[in-house]
């Protein structure tokens, strides 16, 4: 019975250890933008407003764990690549993805590194700063025809070509911008 006892601790201890690592992983590594979930009530609005066909490529960065790119692939037809550089979300992605069925790309790794020349469709939730930040990585990768999707805030020195409100309670909440390029 103690050695019982011994190995629940031990694997309670190893578990709580890797969860403690992946957090402080997660953190040093996130550079400023936290792990916050895109609201799933609005995924169907995001995939009407992105315009995504079957066979498209469609881009995430800061994937979390890839709601949104399984929901591509799986009810759209798209090919789904994600990024996500917090060890817990991507573990989830690779998991929800392989539960789920949908072949994605999932990549822990910086975005900012990534080529985007294949993109059709590029969504993002992700901060004001690093929304300035993509803009010219945008403006030279994407090819013409490509669409950038932002959740919640807009690229700062680009005019959307199309905004969906899906919160009419909150106009500040759940704003899709749309750019072509």
């Amino acid at each position: 019975m103690y050695l019982i006892v011994s190995i629940i601790i031990l694997i309670l201890s190893f578990v709580t250890l890797i969860l403690a690592i992946a957090l402080v992983v997660g953190l040093v590594m996130a550079k400023g933008v936290p792990f916050i979930s895109t609201k799933s009530d609005d995924f169907d609005e995001i995939l009407k407003a992105s315009e995504i066909k079957s066979g498209e490529i469609m881009y995430d960065l800061g994937c979390g764990k890839a709601n949104l790119l399984i929901k591509a692939v799986k009810e759209h037809g798209a090919r789904g690549v994600g990024y996500e550089l917090s060890l817990t979300p991507y573990l989830w992605a690779k998991l929800r993805s392989w539960v789920s069925g949908a072949r994605l790309k999932l990549y822990m790794r910086d975005f900012f590194k990534a080529d985007l020349s294949e993109a059709d469709v590029v969504f993002c939730y992700l901060f004001p700063k690093i929304m300035e930040k993509l803009e010219g990585k945008f403006k030279t990768e994407l090819r013409s025809g490509a669409r950038v999707v932002s959740y919640g805030f807009r690229m700062p020195n680009r005019e959307p070509d199309k905004i969906v409100q899906t919160n009419t309670d909150n106009p500040e909440l759940g704003r899709i911008f749309v750019y072509k390029y």
